[in-house]
Order: C-alpha cells, then sequence, then structure tokens
C-alpha cells in the first residue's frame, strides 16, 4: 500500500508539473513545436546581435564570480540557460528564442545530455552555443577537488559525445561551476585554476533572476531589473515552468530598451 501511495502521490507530483508547464505555454501564446526554420542562421529581429567570441586565453568572466566581464558593447547582453537539457521544458525554450531571432549558450548536465542526445543536437540546429555544467550537478562543497575536476571532465565528454552529428564536432570550451550552498559566488582561486588546467574558460554571470525558485515570473523579472546594468550575462534556469512565461517577458523588455542579444562564439 505504501509503495503505491507514494507512485500515486509520485504521478500527481509530475502530473501537476505538466499542467503548470502547459498553462504557462497556452498563457504566452507559444506554438510546441520546434521552429527549425525560423532558427536558421539568415533570422533576424529586432534583438539580433552580432556574434561574439571570447577573447583568446580568457580565464573566465562573470561580476557575480569576481571574474573579469565580458567586453561587450553598451546594451548588448548574453543569454544563458542552465540545467538542461529537459524534454518537458527544453523545446519551448528553443521556440521562444527562435521565434524572436536570438541565441543563448546552454550549459547541459552531462548526464542529461546523455539521455537526451536528440535534444542536444536540436540545440546545434538552432545555432546556440553549448557549455557544460559537471556530469550530474552535485553539491561542490562535499566533494574533493579530485571529485570536482572528474565531475567537470565526465560532464564534458558526455556533453561532448552527445552533440556529435555527422560533419561537426563541438569544441566544448566554456563551463559553469553549478551553485552549492558551500561555495561563495566568488569563486575561489582553485577551481578557476583547475578549469583552466583543462583548457576550459569559466563562465560567470552578471544578472540573475534566480528563476530556480520558480517564482511568479513577476517577482522574478523585478529581482533582474532591480539588479540591471547596460550590458552582461544573464542566466536563467531550464527546467522551471515560470521561466516559459519570465523569458518572453524580459525579452519584451530588453526589445523595448533596445537592447541587442549577442551570441557567443567560443
Amino acid at each position: 500500500m505504501m509503495r503505491h501511495t507514494e507512485r500515486s502521490r509520485a504521478q500527481t507530483v509530475r502530473g501537476t508539473f505538466r499542467v503548470a508547464i502547459l498553462a504557462a505555454v497556452a498563457a504566452a501564446g507559444l506554438v510546441a513545436a520546434l521552429s527549425g526554420a525560423r532558427a536558421a542562421e539568415d533570422c533576424t529581429g529586432p534583438l539580433t546581435g552580432p556574434n561574439f567570441s571570447i577573447p583568446s586565453g580568457m580565464v573566465g568572466f562573470g561580476r557575480v564570480q569576481g571574474l573579469p566581464r565580458l567586453p561587450l558593447k553598451q546594451n548588448e547582453y548574453v543569454l544563458t540557460i542552465d540545467d538542461g537539457p529537459r524534454s518537458d521544458t527544453t523545446p519551448f525554450l528553443l521556440d521562444i528564442l527562435a521565434e524572436r531571432c536570438v541565441k543563448a549558450t546552454f550549459f547541459l548536465v552531462g548526464k542529461r545530455a546523455e539521455a537526451r542526445p536528440r535534444l542536444v543536437q536540436q540545440i546545434l540546429e538552432g545555432g546556440h552555443t553549448l557549455g557544460t555544467h559537471t556530469y550530474s550537478h552535485p553539491d561542490l562543497s562535499n566533494l574533493s577537488s579530485e571529485a570536482i575536476e572528474a565531475e567537470m571532465l565526465k560532464g564534458r565528454d558526455a556533453v561532448e559525445a552527445a552533440a556529435k552529428v555527422e560533419g561537426y564536432s563541438p569544441s566544448l570550451r566554456l563551463f559553469r561551476y553549478p551553485g552549492s550552498s558551500g561555495v561563495p559566488p566568488i569563486l575561489p582561486k582553485p577551481l578557476i585554476d583547475m578549469a583552466r588546467s583543462d583548457g576550459l574558460t569559466v563562465a560567470g554571470i552578471d544578472y540573475s533572476p534566480q528563476d530556480w525558485r520558480n517564482s511568479p515570473p513577476e517577482e522574478s523579472f523585478k529581482r533582474l531589473f532591480d539588479q540591471w546594468g547596460d550590458r552582461g550575462v544573464i542566466l536563467f534556469h531550464d527546467g522551471m515552468a515560470n521561466t516559459l512565461l519570465l523569458l518572453p517577458m524580459v525579452l519584451d523588455e530588453l526589445q523595448r530598451r533596445g537592447a541587442k542579444i549577442v551570441a557567443l562564439n567560443p
């Protein structure tokens, strides 16, 4: 009886999450199918910005992590999305980006990429950039330096394997450490040096709506713009139903401000 009750409760939670996603999609007026044609390289819109190549030898970037900021021009921003790929949300995020003709960098969790290689390939087909985000998104404060490095490299290899398509092998240079309760926002130097020694650039952030809380989108929107500056790297999270409403709201506001979304080229 207990197992049946636990299974029923889990099914209810999953069902509630799906309903929340569908409600968010309906409210935003989105299309469930991926818009591959609209994500073509010649797609342009009011928010479409230039490509930006990470400077050679750059160890890392991101104000929150205590690293140098990307040398963007005024009113240029980079969209980054952590924690995917997720079959319940990633396709909708891709569709939102395709509708606006903007590109993002997806920092993927290795074991999720292994489970959903076709979604990884769809991200690439949309013209987006891939980064890595460890293999299992662990709490780093509980791991030794050797275990952290193993997570970092295993995650990179898993994403790289999932992303391989005929005639293309991505250069997975960008790496983002997962947030952990025992790791301060300003990254300790040993973590930065570790990534550098493995040929990775630490990708930090400048602004976050903290949408991992899955708060009502209006609350996340306010958190984001309360800390706003005239350029920088923005963090969103895959797997959050309310992010499907938040992202269009943010893009609307950036378009109102005349901003451009820059596509990272590692």
